[in-house]
């Protein structure tokens, strides 16, 4: 798991708490396009591509990361507890471990630093995209629910598609334009629209150990 918020980069999303972990629970046909990720070389490995602003204010992002980064809890679960840390530190998730749509927007609204182009397209991203794709896909939340027991991924998934949806939404203002980031921005849009075309594309960015 990455542990810099500083910028979204080719290999990083974690500035808005994309976590990149391993879904592997998705069944479904994949669209080719998201069989094969962009190729990039190290050179290309710091490259900011897009300007998101922070979500989450650091320390927030470092206490839950205290709190679950050195467990021995299984990947899947650890990263799943921290999405929860995060969102409910800033009161977004209910006493029944839902979104509340309210309250998020309220945080975008007054909490978020950013232009109102940004604020509208993350609110578009998390709650008009995201939020509705995860909660209708029945048969992966439920196997989700089954693999964490404890710990409800509705969240975590909305959140990692939401931070696909950013990035390949990137205002021109904030978007470097190079040829590495543009091939990004298009394999995140396009594998970003189903559940099954996201699970794929966080296997492959696990696979290369990308932070």
């Amino acid at each position: 798991m990455a542990t810099t918020i500083n910028g979204i980069r080719v290999c990083s999303w974690t500035k808005v708490l994309a976590l990149l972990w391993l879904v592997q629970l998705a069944t479904g046909e994949v669209s080719s396009v998201c069989k094969t990720m962009p190729a990039f070389g190290k050179e290309d490995s710091e490259e900011k591509c897009c300007n998101i602003p922070e979500m989450f204010p650091n320390e927030t992002i470092h206490a839950c990361m205290g709190e679950y980064d050195q467990s021995s809890m299984p990947q899947l679960q650890k990263s799943c507890k921290f999405t929860t840390c995060v969102l409910k530190k800033h009161n977004l998730i209910k006493s029944d471990n839902r979104l509340d749509t309210e309250q998020i927007k309220a945080y975008i609204k007054d909490k978020i630093k950013a232009s109102d182009e940004w604020k509208r397209l993350i609110e578009k991203a998390v709650l008009q995209e995201c939020l509705p794709m995860v909660e209708k896909d029945n048969a992966v939340a439920k196997q989700v629910k089954s693999a964490l027991s404890d710990c409800d991924a509705i969240a975590g998934l909305t959140m990692a598609c939401a931070a696909a949806k950013l990035y390949s939404n990137c205002p021109t203002k904030d978007w470097t334009g190079s040829t590495t980031c543009d091939e990004w921005k298009t394999f995140l849009s396009k594998c970003s629209t189903t559940m099954e075309d996201l699970n794929e594309m966080y296997i492959l960015i696990e696979s290369q150990k990308m932070e």
